[in-house]
């Protein structure tokens, strides 16, 4: 009995290990990986798990601080019971034991199968043209006059309230996952008519179903690490920070269901939501995708002309108004935060950001949390790229 429970532990994590092995080491395995069997666990596993309302994913996180904490203190009892030559809690604690590696080699396959492999993946401009663009000023100065103009005319469009915040009330989560799927569609359409475009043969997988994004349980908790959403490999599930500003919902819910096909890369993830809120025909998915874009090409544009001031004096000034729209969460949210927070922010955040890094760096991210920033990289291959 006790070689069978071992041999179990041991299959699954030798599956994992080899499903990675295979990953890192064969050329295209991952892109099989993502295209046909990753997409069977979100038909399947993920509609079981989207059946549930609130997050399981973070739920399970809770539920495993609290069981490891209890397992210890099973394996210290059943140690001084041992001594004592007690037979109680050394088969309470077996079975406890064998529960205990079990869910750890199961939660291995599941982070092997749904994350880490799919860190493998040819990047999306990998096999096209534009994969041997060179980024230069002039184009991303000029991506920059873009999405800043966009954003200064999209800014006066919508009703606001006394504290000048945006007033729209819709369902986000439905137009997130119907913009994904049209995307997906789209391009799949293409694909088969012989009139592909760039992208298409990629984001022809974003077809198909989507499990509802959930609201964090704890969203206050996800202020303090400024993270707007989360996206579970164990569960499949996309999760958003309910507490968020409302230009972050769009952005955040389309960049979160991005993972749940198997683009895993959080600069691939941001583009994708990119692409899917821009040609959603929604004002403020539109508007959602524009802040997002520019406030990372703003930044590029900032480091490119540090030296230059009287080049930087020349362009197109933020409005007031988009400069408010793109804060995380409100005054007010931030202080109800704060309030009620059981461990100091700072601390939070560094210790998020430090494992977010590690995280991104052992899955061959070579510069960790500095990999969202390449969305620029993206964006000027899209734009520029086919020139």
């Amino acid at each position: 009995m006790i070689k069978k429970k071992i041999l179990f532990k041991l299959i699954i994590i030798a599956v994992a290990v080899i499903e990675l092995v295979l990953a890192i080491t064969v050329k295209g395995f991952a892109d099989f990986w993502q295209k046909y069997i990753f997409p069977i666990w979100g038909a399947t596993y993920g509609r079981v798990t989207g059946l549930f309302k609130f997050s399981l994913g973070e739920l399970f996180i809770y539920l495993s601080v609290a069981y490891v904490l209890f397992t210890i203190v099973l394996w210290i009892v059943t140690l001084v019971n041992v001594i004592r030559r007690s037979d109680k809690f050394k088969k309470l604690c077996g079975f406890n034991t064998n529960l205990f590696f079990n869910i750890i080699a199961i939660v291995i396959l599941l982070q092997v199968q749904n994350c880490f492999m799919l860190y493998r993946v040819t990047p999306l401009f990998e096999d096209t043209e534009a994969r041997n663009y060179v980024e230069n000023r002039e184009d991303l100065i000029e991506l920059r006059e873009m999405l800043v103009k966009r954003a200064n005319e999209m800014a006066e469009e919508f009703a606001r309230d006394k504290n000048g915040e945006i007033i729209f009330d819709i369902d986000y989560r439905s137009i997130s996952m119907i913009a994904m799927a049209n995307l997906g569609e789209a391009a799949k359409v293409r694909v088969e008519s012989g009139e592909a475009e760039i992208l298409d043969g990629k984001l022809q997988l974003l077809a198909g179903y989507y499990s509802t994004p959930k609201p964090l349980i704890k969203s206050d908790f996800f202020c303090q690490q400024s993270i707007c959403g989360y996206y579970f490999p164990f569960s499949l599930e996309a999760n958003y920070n309910k507490l968020m500003y409302v230009t972050n919902f769009p952005g955040t819910m389309c960049h979160e269901l991005a993972h749940l096909k198997g683009f895993i890369f959080e600069d691939e993830a941001n583009f994708i939501s990119y692409l899917a809120c821009i040609n959603s025909g929604n004002t403020i998915f539109e508007y959602s995708a524009t802040l997002d874009a520019l406030a990372y090409v703003n930044i590029e544009v900032r480091r490119e002309l540090a030296v230059e001031p009287e080049v930087r004096n020349t362009l197109t000034p933020i409005s007031d108004k988009v400069i408010f729209d793109s804060m995380f969460i409100t005054e007010e949210t931030r202080a109800e935060v704060e309030k009620d927070a059981w461990f100091k922010t700072e601390d939070v955040k560094r210790l998020s950001d430090e494992f977010i890094d590690t995280n991104l760096t052992l899955n061959g991210v070579e510069d960790g949390i500095q990999s969202y920033s390449r969305m620029v990289d993206l964006l000027l291959k899209y734009y520029y790229g086919g020139k």
